[in-house]
């Protein structure tokens, strides 16, 4: 007999339910109803997934990766391990994985279709890759429904009591508050709220940053910087035990008796303990009042509150939600409520038996979806097209036009958030409508239309009326490469420069192509910042100096400053051993993580030191730099560009012949678009 399951696919927890016969089981792991939210890479390659995986991060937290779920969505984060690369979908794959195949040999079936919980606040970015995530697992995605729903539907279903609810979910790593009209078996969302960088993690994180300041403060203490990470691992499982015993007990005690770098025992009082954590409780009751007003209602109109989530039971939480709307509801499973919603989800929409009851749920989206438009000179408007808390599924379509004589194309940006400007917003997706036939700047009518589906996944047709065919995009088919290509307003672009005497004949016109590039930057109207590091040989040591990041009309200046010999130099070359605290501080050198990285590398010198190589790819390719090149072929160089996903360009080859204009020019398309109006 074939099954469909539910899904909770937690931060710090997952957990697999099961609903048949009117009755919801919830499916054992390693004989514990919960699965840890983590992996972790043995030396031979193999991935132990869960409790094994969550264990050996404690002592090995470079080999392992928890609370992936708060990297999902974005292309930008990746896991170096054992000479292997892991994403946040590679890591979520491995955890259904586990859960798909615990519920198989339960079982004894192979099962093949699921709802997966997502974060109501969830953007499409994070959806769509949940989704691919369970897809890559094996299993057909029936739903993917928000997690207050889920737990909405397992609280209220035959009830037989019509009433509002407020549920506020607060996980391992996300936040999530929603208002639902539950009439008998018909749950509406009418409103939803929350922060997906909002959970346990961060108040295990106050604590064990409160527990790591206090141990450095110990005199008998001898801490080795290299030792920090792992401490700070252990620290946080600490956290983790003394927050669990807070919630029933006024003090704990935290203790490690034999911690790297010295022996930890803290006593922590339930009132410093509730003084830490404040600031974060107080972020969740600002938004349950958001969700109150955008729902228009008030406090005496919530029937019930539930709570949902781990870290629901904090005693502090419970207090301020009382206080704020009423005294909470907490289920005796507050781990498991979320997955057993969605196992009957799962079992209505798999296979309705027919004594089961009708059952009906519908959501809203919780952002503004638009495209990004230019308006009045402004090209980083955002145009809504489907406003926050509209009912799903739900389609709009709106007018455009060209801003140029003759624009035979326009690139189609599609954004989602609250902000009025697209920089300020999340991109999820782009394309580019070509073959306008000539005509005068506002004459062509450009048709884009909006459609959302019940899973609040967004597919978006645009169409001109001169044009035969429209051009689609599928949100879940938007490949990473298109969206990390596609974010200008999240890019910062670095020059790392030699100033060394053989270049010389080049620096000028180096210099010259750099100050257009920035002006390039300017006039297209873009959020991108610069910044520069040049560099030489000293007599023993290399020297360079850093400038930036900054707006591109501020490093118009520093360019200007760069002279040969400036650092006292003799020379460089790039691939030396000496080089890598140059690479080092490069990488360093962009200060903002969640932004697109671009270097911009330009020397005519090379070292092939094959030990330094791979020490400055794997820089590099950790902190995320697409790397172009103007070098030497046959050296490192080439390497460098290929390995980092960047281009290369020969320097020799450009002499006399091709301007580093033109070269730039290919960079600055990477992050310039033509907008519609």
């Amino acid at each position: 007999m074939s099954h469909a399951i539910g899904i909770d696919l937690g931060t710090t927890n997952s957990v697999v339910c099961l609903y048949q016969r009117g009755q919801i089981e919830t499916i054992p792991i390693d004989n514990f109803s919960t699965l840890p939210s983590a992996i972790s890479v043995l030396p031979n390659g193999k991935i132990l997934v869960g409790t094994q995986a969550k264990n050996r991060a404690i002592i090995s937290p470079d080999q392992s990766v928890t609370s992936a779920k708060r990297f999902i969505g974005d292309s930008k984060t990746k896991w170096h391990i054992q000479g292997h690369t892991y994403n946040p979908i590679d890591v979520s794959q491995r955890i259904i994985c586990k859960l798909k195949d615990a519920a198989s040999e339960y079982l004894k079936t192979n099962v093949k279709d699921a709802v997966i919980t997502v974060p109501a606040y969830f953007n499409n970015n994070q959806k769509r890759d949940t989704k691919i995530a369970a897809e890559e697992a094996g299993l057909n995605v029936l739903q993917l429904l928000p997690e207050p729903t889920a737990a909405a539907i397992s609280y209220g279903l035959d009830r037989k009591k019509n009433q509002t609810i407020l549920v506020y979910d607060l996980g391992g790593g996300t936040f999530d508050v929603s208002i639902l009209k539950v009439t008998d078996n018909q749950f509406t969302v009418i409103a939803v709220d929350g922060d997906f960088n909002l959970g346990g993690d961060d108040i295990d994180l106050l604590l064990a940053k409160f527990l790591f300041e206090r141990l450095k403060s110990n005199k008998s203490t001898t801490m080795n910087p290299d030792d920090e990470c792992l401490i700070m691992q252990q620290l946080k499982e600490v956290a983790e035990q003394a927050k669990k015993e807070l919630s029933v007990s006024d003090t704990t005690i935290a203790r490690i008796p034999n911690l790297k770098g010295g022996h930890l025992e803290e006593k922590i009082s339930i009132h410093d303990y509730n003084e830490m954590i404040c600031p974060l409780v107080d972020k969740t009751i600002h938004k349950i009042k958001s969700v109150l007003h955008d729902a228009g209602l008030d406090k005496r109109d919530i029937d019930r509150v539930l709570l949902v989530g781990g870290s629901t039971r904090n005693r502090l939480i419970k207090e301020r939600i009382a206080e704020t709307v009423k005294e909470p509801f907490v289920s005796d499973r507050v781990d498991e409520v979320v997955a057993q919603g969605a196992a009957i989800v799962a079992g209505y929409l798999f296979s309705p038996q027919p004594d089961m009851l009708p059952m009906e749920f519908n959501n809203v989206t919780p952002f503004n979806l638009g495209v990004r438009t230019t308006e009045k000179g402004e090209s980083d408007k955002m145009e809504v097209l489907i406003h926050k808390n509209s009912p799903v599924p739900v389609e709009s379509e709106k007018d455009f036009t060209t801003i140029h004589d003759n624009q035979n194309s326009v690139d189609i940006r599609v954004f989602q958030g609250d902000q009025s400007h697209c920089s300020d917003n999340t991109f999820i997706g782009g394309f580019e409508l070509t073959g306008i036939p000539p005509a005068k700047a506002k004459e062509p009518k450009i048709v884009v239309n909006f459609k959302m589906d019940q899973s609040d996944l967004l597919i978006v047709t645009a169409s001109c009326e001169h044009l035969k065919e429209s051009k689609n995009l599928d949100i879940n088919l938007v490949s990473h490469e298109d969206e990390s290509t596609s974010q200008a307003k999240e890019t910062d672009i670095h020059f790392l420069i030699d100033t060394s005497g053989s270049m010389r004949n080049e620096l000028e016109s180096v210099k010259k192509s750099c100050i257009d590039f920035a002006d390039h930057i300017i006039s297209a109207g873009i959020d991108c910042r610069l910044g520069l590091i040049d560099f030489d040989k000293g007599f023993r040591n290399y020297k360079w100096e850093i400038f930036g990041p900054c707006a591109p009309s501020t490093l118009k200046t520093s360019i200007s400053k760069l002279s040969i010999g400036r650092l006292g130099g003799c020379g460089c070359y790039i691939g030396e051993k000496d080089t890598i605290p140059v690479i080092q501080a490069f990488a360093d050198s962009f200060t903002d993580q969640k932004r697109f990285k671009i270097g911009i590398l330009i020397s005519d010198e090379v070292g092939n030191n094959a030990d330094a190589i791979p020490k400055i790819i794997h820089i590099l390719q950790n902190n995320d730099i697409c790397m172009h090149v103007v070098g030497l072929s046959n050296s490192c160089h080439v390497r460098i560009a290929e390995k980092t996903g960047g281009k290369f360009w020969d320097i020799v080859a450009s002499r006399g012949k091709v301007s580093f204009d033109e070269l730039l020019n290919d960079i600055a398309k990477e992050i310039t678009q033509i907008t519609i109006k």
